[in-house]
């Protein structure tokens, strides 16, 4: 359901055929990469389906790129028609493509609708293509993920095999549909579970949907999380169905946490996934959780899934020893089948089977995979290893410091050393925050520099944009 109206499980499969066999007339064939440009609505889901059913590759663009770089994806991706909203749409006029079909027109209703005799759907293999989903580049230009049906199944029923959500379980999606985030609504679906979509994360409507639908789960980012609890709304909303709160996409802030669990007094569930593995591949459940009043400095991202695979690995690409600071790689059914038109970048990513997830982290003997930073941001001066959200966490314990980020600036004495963007209440001074972190932090690890900004530059799914900071 969303904003305008709601379908069951039979008027969706029985939409999603028709669509199909619609899109199919307008001489859309297997193969074909389609574009969606929206928000979320429920004709989203329907015109990923109905792609899927047809054997064409759905192709979600994020709403929020400048022209020029939705073109870019677009003749990238030879895409051949883009379904979306007609607002968007004229955004950009100019996008190479041979069909444009706005979701709210009469020529989208009337596809498949008329009873006309309309192309069969064809039999699709479980290796066939059924998405080209883009990373949410962080570090450089997005990459085009190129996903087959049986991911979209292992993940579901790896993720599903240990969630077991209930039958009545009805779920605020609060993260777009045009990332890899979007695997865990439609592994939720899987399931049967009623989904709720919005068209933008707004607190209060947020907090009205959880309210009106008795919602039992909401999946957010923990910077959305941050918004729900400062809401005027949250004081008066009636969040007593909620079971659980699923959270990922970045790490959660301890001080999130111990109040939201504080507050709302349901499980939570984090969810920690890359586009490249097929989304959600690990987990840590509510049993897992820690108390609000016991909450460690760094929480666990979880455990594998059944059906995939992680491990950390050395310097020398040899397994680490549990305990021991490495890359996670992963590999299983979920897996990408490579990013598209770019097997340089595929091969940059794939080590003997196994993708490399640029996350930074061990495992310990009991199997919970401990996540420390991305590869990429980490700082070596000198010689030693210095890690970002290490020093980020401890700026944030600051009750002044709203939110940090921490990058590597060149030195000439040392290599590269920490500098802090910090987000402060006005007046905080850089001595104080330095002294602040020095009770916690070895000499090397401390901020060189701190500056003081309006905001930490962040994508949609709450992930800090340091390639902003460093230009």
């Amino acid at each position: 359901m969303d904003e305008h109206r709601s379908v069951t499980w039979a008027e969706f499969d029985d939409r999603t055929g028709r669509l199909a066999r619609g899109l199919a007339g307008l001489g859309i064939r297997r193969g074909d990469r389609v574009a969606v440009l929206s928000l979320d609505r429920i004709e989203v889901m329907e015109t990923y389906f109905a792609l899927g059913r047809l054997g064409a590759l759905f192709v979600p663009l994020n709403h929020s790129l400048t022209p020029a770089e939705v073109t870019g994806i677009a003749r990238r991706t030879g895409a051949v028609a883009v379904i979306g909203e007609a607002a968007l749409l004229d955004r950009h006029p100019d996008l190479p493509v041979r069909l444009r079909i706005a979701v709210e027109s009469e020529e989208f209703a009337a596809l498949g609708a008329d009873g006309t005799a309309l192309p069969e759907l064809p039999d699709l293999p479980d290796d066939a293509p059924a998405a080209i989903l883009h990373t949410s580049a962080t570090t450089g230009e997005a990459k085009g993920v190129t996903v087959d049906h049986a991911s979209f199944r292992a993940i579901a029923l790896g993720w599903l095999a240990v969630a077991r959500p209930a039958d009545d379980m009805v779920l605020v999606n609060c993260c777009p549909l045009y990332h890899g985030s979007m695997v865990v609504s439609l592994t939720y679906m899987a399931a049967g579970a009623t989904v709720v979509l919005m068209p933008g994360f707004k607190p209060q409507t947020a907090l009205a949907a959880v309210e009106n639908h008795r919602a039992t789960h909401i999946w957010l980012v923990p910077q959305m999380l941050r918004f729900l609890l400062q809401a005027k709304a949250m004081e008066s909303a009636d969040l007593s169905t909620l079971r659980e709160v699923l959270y990922g996409a970045s790490p959660m802030p301890v001080d999130i946490y111990a109040e939201a669990a504080a507050r709302l007094g349901c499980g939570f569930r984090q969810v920690y996934g890359m586009t490249e593995v097929g989304g959600p591949f690990v987990t840590l459940g509510p049993e897992e959780h820690p108390a609000p009043d016991a909450v460690p400095d760094l929480i666990p991202a979880g455990r594998v899934v059944p059906g995939m695979s992680a491990r950390a690995l050395d310097d020398k690409g040899e397994e680490a020893a549990p305990g021991t600071i490495g890359e996670i790689v992963v590999r299983g059914p979920g897996v990408m089948r490579g990013y598209w038109d770019n097997d340089a970048a595929t091969a940059e990513i794939t080590v003997d089977g196994w993708i490399r997830t640029g996350d930074l982290g061990h495992i310990d003997r009991g199997g919970l995979i401990h996540l420390v930073d991305r590869s990429k941001d980490l700082i070596i001066r000198a010689g030693q290893n210095v890690y970002p959200t290490e020093i980020e966490r401890a700026l944030r314990t600051h009750p002044a410091v709203h939110d940090a980020a921490v990058v590597g600036t060149p030195d000439p004495d040392y290599g590269e050393v920490p500098l802090a963007y910090v987000v402060a209440d006005e007046g905080t001074g850089t001595a104080e925050l330095l002294r602040h972190v020095a009770e916690q932090l070895a000499p090397y690890k401390r901020p060189r520099r701190i500056e003081f900004i309006d905001q930490v530059p962040r994508n949609p799914a709450g992930k800090i944009l340091k390639k902003l900071l460093h230009s």
